[in-house]
């Protein structure tokens, strides 16, 4: 079981990671074309998105090498919050079926949260 969650946490760290990244570094411009959110949010707010999945994702993986489990937990925690977010945002928007990747992220991170041991 240690090494299936292992896995996982590594494959959302890598998600989390790289869709960070992509806000954080991208223009705002190029983000509009491919996430319909952007444009009803500040770019100041779009980056802060950015920072926080990158740093959610380095916060899946760093603090497990170091022992601070505490701190992967709230990474996890934080992550899934972030997500639950965009799942409303979807919903609110009509758009159900983009909300379906934000709540498998959400109940896989909780999922990873609950097995963490500090």
């Amino acid at each position: 079981m240690a090494i299936v969650l292992s896995i996982l946490d590594l494959l959302l760290a890598i998600v989390f990671v790289f869709a960070g990244s992509t806000k954080a570094f991208q223009p705002v411009e190029k983000l509009e074309t491919k996430m319909a959110w952007v444009k009803d949010y500040t770019p100041r707010t779009v980056k802060l998105i950015g920072w926080a999945e990158l740093l959610g994702g380095v916060g899946l993986i760093l603090p497990g090498i170091v022992g601070l489990g505490i701190l992967q937990f709230a990474a996890a925690l934080c992550l899934a919050a972030l997500m639950v977010g965009a799942a409303i945002w979807h919903f609110r928007n009509n758009d159900s079926k983009g909300a379906i990747p934000s709540i498998v992220l959400a109940a896989l991170l909780l999922l990873l949260a609950s097995f963490m041991v500090f």
